[in-house]
């Protein structure tokens, strides 16, 4: 302690230390609960620190971390985690909140928060309602008292907001964010459904469609050639979207379109509680179980439409069933999730052409989406077969011989591999042994401390070197026995189909990476294996 002495007056004058200055950051958070308290606005509490700030000389304000609607039961928010990462860096080492709920309202976290993680960074924390600071070391028992509190509170909001939604429900009022396509919500009730006649005037189209017959496939080839937008894009154009997550794919498919002619919703019945939450999983719910509330809103097509179209969906479905049970016996898939098309990039679909059991490839890009989307590209499953099996035989003397090779040489690679390894080892346990020497001779006062730390650092430079290369070594091996096993297994696979003369779904899944097939049914064959057997095979 620095000391000045006055020799006229004999006084001793104290130099003061020199005072910390906490650099903090301010969090606040507005809750997702709809009946939050009113001083719980975001401006009331980045007052009420800004004012504690104020008031406090050791404490200036470098940052504002606000999380908006967010749940406090969940420390997964963006600017929470932000805030974290600034303490980490050193940024900020002091936090402020308005009180211990802004912080979060699960206790058991947020007690690892204040009373662990925050202090091991050297970070204080602050509570100014609750008159809690960390720099004063006297929390007590009232951090864990509170949270829990605080905690409690959160579940009763959880049951009691799940309670009031399921008697909504019950009732026959809409719970749903958004609103089924062709209805939108009431402005002055967002329980109640009325009819978005732009988008009912599809939903009723649809409906006459399938009435006279016309299947949902054809459904959906006219609604894209039509350039009528999808539910997700429609509703992202009317600005009730903005998440691209909700936003599904830029044109209509099957199942859409079969949801769509299949809900009640569309005779004016509110049908909902078709999920259910266990924990934190969501799971379906069978429809036998839905809650089905009639006559809730006013419908966009009567009743005898909505049958009729029922109606024809049964019939198709019995017409399919039906030439299945007349049909040949099934054959087996052995090119599921190989075949695509090369000009549109899409799998290509299987299908019977008739019972005689002949299978064709097509893309159905043209029929799915609209007329223009993709040629019509298919080609016949034999010839499929009988070129895959044509390139397999080519190649099986070369893969065999490369896969004996590799035998031949796998013994040789490991002795070298051991004999390099045992030799770092020895160098390793050198250098470890002659660092301690290294610092006995420093302590006896053989060499000086420059010496010793120089050598020092030349021994762990090539120690360093050492694990590194040792780290190589054995990452090799770990994948070369990678690669031998798929080695194998290829080898094996190529052997069993010529030997057998036949290929099956787990041979093509072992050695077939894809099948590309062009509009004049030339196609290309890529094998699975290293670049070597990568050969692309064409065909015209």
């Amino acid at each position: 302690m620095a000391r000045k002495s006055r020799k006229a007056t004999g006084t001793v004058i104290l130099a003061q230390p020199e005072q910390l200055i906490y650099n903090a950051g301010a969090y606040i958070r507005l809750s997702s609960d709809a009946r939050r308290k009113p001083g719980d606005s975001l401006e009331n509490q980045q007052d009420i620190i800004e004012n504690f700030i104020a008031t406090s000389p050791d404490i200036r304000l470098v940052e504002i971390y606000c999380d908006n609607q967010t749940t406090g039961t969940n420390f997964d928010r963006s600017d929470f985690n932000r805030m974290l990462e600034d303490a980490q860096s050193g940024r900020i080492n002091c936090i402020i909140v308005k009180d211990l709920s802004r912080f979060g309202r699960n206790s058991i976290d947020s007690g690892y928060y204040i009373e662990k993680q925050l202090p091991a960074m050297g970070v204080r924390f602050i509570a100014v309602t609750d008159a809690f600071d960390s720099k004063d070391g006297d929390g007590g028992v009232m951090i864990p008292l509170k949270n829990m509190i605080a905690e409690s509170y959160a579940l009763d909001i959880s049951r009691k907001c799940r309670a009031v939604q399921q008697q909504n429900i019950q009732d026959g009022r809409f719970v749903g964010r958004l609103a089924p396509y062709g209805y939108s919500k009431a402005p002055n009730d967002c329980h109640r459904l009325v009819i978005d006649e732009e988008a009912a005037a599809v939903v009723r189209q649809m409906f006459d469609w399938a009435a006279s017959g016309i299947g949902a496939g054809e459904i959906v080839r006219m609604l894209n050639e039509m350039k009528i937008l999808p539910p997700s894009h429609y509703k992202q154009d009317k600005g009730l979207i903005t998440s691209k997550k909700l936003i599904g794919k830029p044109f209509w498919q099957k199942r859409v379109v079969v949801d769509i002619l299949k809900s009640r919703m569309y005779v004016g019945d509110m049908v909902q509680g078709k999920t259910q939450t266990k924990g934190y999983r969501q799971s379906n719910v069978h429809p036998d179980d839905w809650i089905c509330v009639p006559n809730t809103h006013e419908p966009v097509i009567s009743r005898e439409v909505f049958d009729r179209a029922q109606t024809m969906f049964q019939r198709a479905s019995e017409r399919d069933k039906q030439v299945r049970r007349e049909a040949v016996a099934y054959s087996p898939h052995i090119f599921k999730g190989k075949v695509f098309c090369a000009h549109c990039g899409h799998p290509m679909h299987r299908h019977r052409q008739n019972k005689d059991g002949i299978y064709w490839y097509r893309c159905e890009s043209q029929w799915k989406f609209h007329k223009d989307a993709c040629f019509q590209v298919s080609v016949k499953e034999d010839e499929l077969k009988s070129e895959v099996f044509a390139l397999l035989r080519k190649h099986a003397e070369a893969i065999l011989g490369g896969y004996i090779q590799m035998e031949r040489m796998v013994p040789m690679k490991t002795a070298a591999a051991d004999t390099e390894l045992d030799e770092i080892n020895r160098q390793l346990s050198a250098s470890g042994h002659f660092l301690k020497s290294l610092y006995e001779n420093m302590l006896g006062g053989l060499i000086t401390a420059d010496e010793f730390a120089a050598m020092k650092a030349d021994y762990e430079a090539k120690i360093e070197e050492l694990s590194r290369r040792a780290d190589v070594i054995r990452t090799q091996r770990r994948e070369g026995a990678s690669q031998r096993e798929a080695y194998t297994g290829f080898a094996n696979a190529a052997s069993e189909a010529i030997a057998g003369n036949e290929l099956t779904a787990d041979v093509i899944d072992r050695l077939v990476e894809k099948i590309l097939v062009r509009r004049d049914k030339s196609f290309e064959i890529v094998l699975r294996f290293r670049d070597e057997f990568r050969e692309v095979k064409q065909v015209g």
